[in-house]
């Protein structure tokens, strides 16, 4: 598919079809980017990699994670840097290593394509980064795109070193530790597997029900299974309650456009052949409901719980429960940061969540190599005034992330002294 044609697609789309328009739409002009591709297209430097660059730059500055571009090519696979930078006032460090050897926690990061950070920041269009906040700035995408980066490591010596391409770390498992004398940190791992988490957590009940303080690590926590948070809800129930009480307020508003219901049914194809006869009876009922409301526009309805709504939730474990939120706890786990707020009974320690949770229900559109998913749904708690787009869960006690983190865990050492 020609590149203008593309990027003609997908504007209409986000302006007749995605549920942030109205919302996102100012945050920046996309003509910047437009003439970018028309200038590589006269050049004859267009490519595929060059198309994906520019529209999950347009992507970025509508400051939504909801809205996913991606190249399906067997050229360009998914990788990682290994490892994970931040920046702060004292500079920018990086953070967090799993893959790349040659870096270490807590070294200060010079440069990054012979660039110093702030510099970087300064010359790029800010959406770019989707934060304000030196500490939520999201420099992944940069990274993957920039050749080197120069350190200086806790000796004192500096390096510059081409970077390189690791696989994309899969979903990170279950695990608990006790932090001190009747102390435990829970890390639920990704929440994408309700069986694996519900496994882990009966085989550890007796620990996490016998604890006198339970830690739960959700700082880098994300995952897209509801039901995942079923086994966690008893820790931070203020009371035996119900799935349907504790779930709360489930209202959104849905843009069922002729596009978007064409495409969610489309989406649903595979599964009416399946051979699971029940999930074979979903599709159809879904197709049919989608059917139904094509056309009707901007439709107010409740959001289906992931179980029956009179589900016992019992309270369960220690009074003292404290929660670890950060930047890059989002999706189900910024869900579950939401939903304690909401309790009450847990202490949230740490900083503001990613605040993706205003908009749901992605559909995904193809374009030849590339595809583009989007949220049609809006919640009503954001049409109310009551959305944490941008801001995020924001935390009880808020502690400032700083270049220390990097090599001592500070907030796992607070929460012990709540």
């Amino acid at each position: 598919m020609e590149s203008n044609k593309l990027l003609k697609d997908l504007f209409l789309t986000m302006r007749n079809d995605y549920a942030g328009w109205d919302a996102k739409q100012k945050r920046h002009d996309p003509s910047p980017f437009v003439t970018m591709l028309g200038q590589a297209y006269y050049d004859r430097r267009m490519s595929s990699l060059l198309v994906l660059q520019a529209v999950s730059q347009y992507c970025a500055g509508m400051r939504d994670r909801n809205l996913k571009f991606a190249l399906h090519d067997a050229d360009y696979p998914p990788f990682s840097r290994g490892f994970a930078v931040r920046r702060c006032t004292e500079g920018m460090f990086v953070d967090l290593v799993t893959q790349e050897t040659r870096l270490h926690p807590g070294d200060a990061v010079l440069a990054i394509n012979r660039t110093a950070p702030e510099r970087i920041v300064q010359n790029l269009p800010n959406p770019l980064l989707a934060a304000d906040v030196p500490e939520r700035e999201q420099w992944n995408g940069y990274l993957k795109l920039a050749r080197d980066i120069t350190v200086r490591h806790a000796d004192g010596t500096e390096e510059t070193l081409e970077l390189a391409r690791y696989p994309v770390e899969g979903d990170a498992a279950p695990s608990v530790q006790e932090l001190g004398t009747g102390t435990l940190l829970l890390n639920p791992g990704t929440l994408n597997d309700a069986v694996v988490l519900e496994a882990f957590v009966q085989a550890h009940q007796a620990q996490l029900d016998g604890c006198t303080q339970l830690v739960i690590d959700l700082r880098t926590t994300r995952g897209e299974d509801e039901e995942a948070l079923l086994p966690l809800l008893p820790y931070i129930a203020a009371e035996d309650t119900t799935a349907g009480e504790i779930f709360g307020d489930r209202r959104i508003r849905t843009n069922y456009t002729k596009m978007n219901c064409t495409r969610l049914i489309r989406m649903l194809k595979p599964y009416l052949v399946d051979e699971d006869p029940a999930l074979r009876q979903m599709a159809q009922q879904w197709t049919s409901y989608y059917r139904n409301q094509s056309g009707k526009g901007w439709v107010d309805e409740v959001e289906a719980l992931p179980v029956p709504a009179e589900m016992p939730i019992l309270h369960r474990g220690p009074e003292k429960v404290v929660l670890l939120t950060d930047t890059w706890c989002e999706q189900e786990a910024e869900h579950f940061v939401q939903l304690a707020k909401q309790q009450g009974r847990a202490v949230l320690l740490g900083r503001p969540t990613m605040g993706t949770l205003d908009y749901t229900n992605p559909v995904t559109v193809l374009y030849d190599a590339f595809s583009f998913t989007y949220p049609i749904s809006r919640t009503m708690a954001s049409l109310e005034g009551n959305g944490v787009d941008e801001r995020g869960v924001q935390p009880d006690v808020v502690v400032p992330w700083t270049a220390a983190e990097c090599i001592r865990d500070l907030l796992a050492e607070k929460a012990q002294t709540l």
